[in-house]
């Protein structure tokens, strides 16, 4: 009897409705650029204009039903409140029952009409447009209850930053270079707004740089750089890219010479010996032989 009252539990429509699926975000009502994004912040930059973002909304919250349905807007002021205001952009609503059953699910936001972009001022991609913030909103009335004598109150969700940055990340330090076979190591140092370094090469005496792939250097702070010609002097020289697309000036140059790494019988002959094929080198041979008498005392 026991058993079948915790399966009555565990299979009714209302314990299913407050099923939390493990992978979404533990918000218990936002909007987020992914269901399971640990941050409420979107960085985006001018290369960005023109093209269209899906974000998404959540519902995670227990015992609490929507009893209508749920709004969502854009607004460039520094709060949501419960509604959007006179120059937000709103869109299509989301149906309570949706919202319930479904517990997350997609909005796609052009970005050139955010709100500060849309009024022609301030263009997204403008030359006199500086750093501004949007947020994407959402509310919804709701209660444990949406029938009786409980009214429902409106909750607004945690929302989306999404923060539009034109300053471009200062140019990262090169130093140090070591040549490698092939190749050049380069230490290097960034600000902390910089996710990816894209590295430029050239010969010495050539007048173009070549860029090579951009690098994600995560815990690493230094670039390898391969497929040089060993004896050849190059000067290397970086940029930086932040998260919202923004790249830095030119880094200073810095030279280094890949160099030939030895194997031992390339060092050996290097060093004025000779490889006999099957016979021993010379100056191994005394090591060996008294090598070979000292292992035939011990078996006798």
């Amino acid at each position: 009897m026991r058993f079948l009252l915790v399966m009555l539990l565990v299979l009714s429509p209302a314990a299913f409705a407050q099923t939390i699926n493990p992978t979404q975000s533990i918000v218990a009502f936002g909007v987020r650029e992914t269901p399971t994004a640990t941050t409420d912040i979107l960085t985006i930059g001018p290369s960005r204009c023109g093209t269209s973002q899906i974000v998404f909304w959540l519902w995670n919250q227990l015992g609490t039903q929507p009893c209508n349905n749920l709004r969502l807007w854009a607004t460039s002021g520094t709060t949501c409140g419960t509604e959007p205001q006179s120059g937000d952009k709103e869109f299509d609503s989301v149906n309570a029952l949706l919202v319930s059953s479904l517990r997350q699910g997609q909005l796609t936001i052009n970005i050139d009409e955010l709100p500060a972009f849309a009024t022609g001022t301030t263009p997204c991609g403008g030359s006199f447009t500086k750093n501004v913030e949007h947020r994407i909103c959402a509310s919804v009335p709701a209660s444990f209850q949406c029938f009786g004598l409980q009214n429902p109150q409106t909750q607004s969700a945690s929302p989306l930053r999404i923060i539009y940055d034109v300053e471009a990340p200062p140019a990262p330090i090169l130093s140090d270079v070591r040549g490698v076979d092939k190749g050049l190591r380069v230490p290097i140092s960034t600000s902390s707004d910089t996710v990816e370094v894209i590295p430029f090469v050239r010969a010495q005496g050539d007048t173009e740089f070549t860029g090579r792939p951009r690098v994600t250097l995560g815990g690493a702070k230094e670039l390898l750089i391969e497929g040089l010609a060993n004896g050849t002097t190059y000067e290397v020289k970086a940029q930086a890219v932040d998260g919202a697309g923004n790249v830095s000036v030119d880094s200073e140059l810095v030279a280094g010479t890949p160099l030939k790494v030895l194997g031992f019988w390339a060092a050996y002959r290097d060093a004025g010996g000779q490889d006999g094929g099957c016979q021993t080198a010379p100056g191994l041979l005394v090591p060996l032989v008294a090598l070979l008498a000292f292992s035939r005392r011990r078996r006798s």
